[in-house]
């Protein structure tokens, strides 16, 4: 589900590429620093260490850092950070429906 999310988002930077937003790199350590990003990255790591299953761990969560560096990438371009909060959002219900299959509830 990460990997649609992400490829979700690289067609959502097309579309935003119009907009303009506040520049700022990640605010710290592995934030995003977009508060919207930040908690979907929260409640999804946290499900994934809590309830997934270890054999499909590992997958999941190289999906997620590759998610957490192209975040990472947006929010530091300007251009399409502002697209960030709407993205993250949208990322985060889809993924709550995709992992309450585990368990997960947020």
């Amino acid at each position: 589900m990460a990997v649609v999310v992400v490829a979700l988002l690289a067609c959502k930077k097309k579309e935003e590429s119009s907009t303009s937003g506040s520049t700022s790199s990640a605010a710290s350590g592995d934030s995003i620093g977009v508060p919207e990003c930040d908690e979907y990255l929260t409640k999804y790591e946290a499900c994934l260490k809590e309830k997934v299953p270890a054999v499909a761990r590992p997958a999941l969560e190289d999906a997620m850092k590759k998610t957490r560096e192209t975040y990472k990438n947006l929010a530091a371009n300007p251009t399409t950070k502002a697209g960030l909060p709407a993205s993250c959002k949208q990322a985060l219900d889809a993924t709550k429906t995709a992992m309450s299959s585990y368990g997960c509830t947020w």
